[in-house]
């Protein structure tokens, strides 16, 4: 795997573990990881809850992408291409309310849509 399939894997790998941080607390105690982040809290912490689990349950779906992006590149796509819309949730349609989230997720944009581009170009002939 070339250089830049490698630190595309751990750019994923690092949003995987980021969602895992903090969603899987969040399934169980929302209200803490939300004064832990400094955010502010929801009225109803079952959805913050049911948002964190499904944090978790997206992230599961990167793995494949993330372990080899040429076997499984539509993954792998789409796993970058989830990241964007998060910025945009967070920064455009809710500006201001959980910034937190949207720092996050423009940090793993950043890192990760360049270099799957990068990652892509350089494809190993013999890859699937």
């Amino acid at each position: 795997m070339n250089k830049y399939a490698i630190w595309f894997r751990r750019a994923v790998w690092l949003g995987i573990i980021q969602d895992w941080v903090i969603g899987l607390p969040a399934i169980f105690a929302p209200v803490w990881v939300l004064e832990t982040f400094k955010q502010r809290p929801t009225g109803d912490p079952v959805w913050t809850a049911f948002a964190g689990l499904l944090v978790f349950l997206l992230s599961l779906f990167y793995i494949p992408g993330a372990n080899n992006p040429y076997r499984y590149s539509n993954i792998a796509i789409l796993a970058t291409l989830a990241r964007p819309p998060g910025v945009l949730f967070f920064f455009l349609l809710y500006p201001g309310l959980y910034p937190t989230f949207g720092i996050i997720d423009s940090v793993l944009c950043v890192l990760q849509i360049p270099l799957l581009i990068l990652t892509m170009l350089n494809k190993p002939k013999d890859q699937y």
